[in-house]
């Protein structure tokens, strides 16, 4: 391969989504500009931010070689804790208690994968189901409704220098957050060895078991913090809030740039790609696009991305 074109494929993994959502803001504007309108877009990346936050944990399960099909159920479930209790213990104590629930859940889907040997696929198959069944019977299987509650409306409504709203400025500090711990920590760096070879990374010294178990308990302790906010913006608890999560979630990773392979993560790109797939559907909701051609229409992008990747490996492939 040559000097040009492996410059081009390591510019397009690391910018690549920015290129597709600058694309997808060029066609939005030309049909409509209503939707690339500044508060519009301050909208998007507002409801952007509970997807992005789980995204930022799904990206290290990935780049370790897994993924996480649980984080919905999380979602959901961390919903369920927060309701239950915010009428008995306050705010802040519920949602202390809620993502101590998610760091739990974190720890037994880590403590599956590593001591029972189960693939991610099975394991988080499994503990979906089982933390979905929790919240059900937490919460009786009911809706239960904060809105008599003012405080839980804090991170949804609240706003930073009286216009830019408090959801951006809490996404954007957890991933500043995420890729100081991927970039600069020995668990980023180990993270990415397992993902790259888990074989070679036990060989040379790496506890494989302890780095995956931190891995899920991250992905799970983002989840949760996605269940808070949505818990602020919904006033909401309910144990199927979070159904189709964990998709969105790792859509965002996979648009992002972030490897399926494993060892090799893109941070930001994975906000990008949580952005992208919020511009889109509220894009498409504003021209009056049924919820069936939205999924089509994510289905294509997501596609067209992985075709990308799909090109760039068989031009490697074909230059040894």
């Amino acid at each position: 391969m040559s000097i040009r074109m492996k410059r081009f494929w390591s510019y397009w993994d690391r910018f690549g989504i920015f290129a597709i959502l600058l694309v997808a803001m060029l066609v939005f504007l030309a049909i409509d500009p209503r939707i690339v309108a500044g508060p519009n877009l301050l909208t998007v990346l507002s409801r952007s931010a509970t997807t992005g936050i789980a995204a930022a944990g799904m990206t290290f399960a990935i780049c370790a070689g897994g993924f996480d099909l649980s984080v919905g159920s999380i979602v959901s479930l961390t919903t369920c804790v927060i309701a239950m209790n915010i009428a008995n213990i306050s705010m802040w104590p519920s949602i202390l208690l809620a993502l101590l629930v998610g760091g739990l859940c974190g720890v037994v889907n880590g403590l599956i994968i590593t001591k029972l040997h189960i693939q991610t696929f099975v394991a988080t198959l499994a503990t979906q189901l089982a933390f979905k069944g929790i919240a059900l019977v937490y919460s009786s299987g009911k809706r239960i409704l904060m809105s008599a509650n003012k405080e839980i409306k804090l991170f949804s409504t609240s706003k930073v220098f009286g216009f830019f709203p408090a959801q951006i400025l809490i996404v954007l500090l957890v991933f500043a957050a995420a890729y100081f711990v991927y970039k600069k920590t020995r668990f980023g760096v180990r993270t990415r060895a397992m993902g790259s070879n888990e074989a070679a990374a036990r060989a040379s010294g790496i506890n494989g078991d302890r780095t995956l178990i931190l891995v899920f308990v991250v992905t799970a302790v983002t989840a949760a913090c996605a269940g808070v906010l949505q818990s602020s913006r919904l006033a909401t608890g309910s144990a199927i809030i979070g159904d189709g999560f964990e998709l969105d979630a790792i859509t965002s990773v996979i648009l992002g740039g972030t490897a399926l392979s494993g060892g090799k993560g893109n941070i930001w790109g994975s906000l990008a790609g949580a952005v992208l797939l919020t511009f889109i559907r509220s894009g498409l909701n504003i021209l009056g696009v049924g919820e069936a051609y939205q999924k089509l229409a994510i289905a294509v992008v997501l596609l067209f991305a992985l075709s990308i990747s799909g090109i760039k490996l068989i031009t490697q492939e074909a230059s040894k």
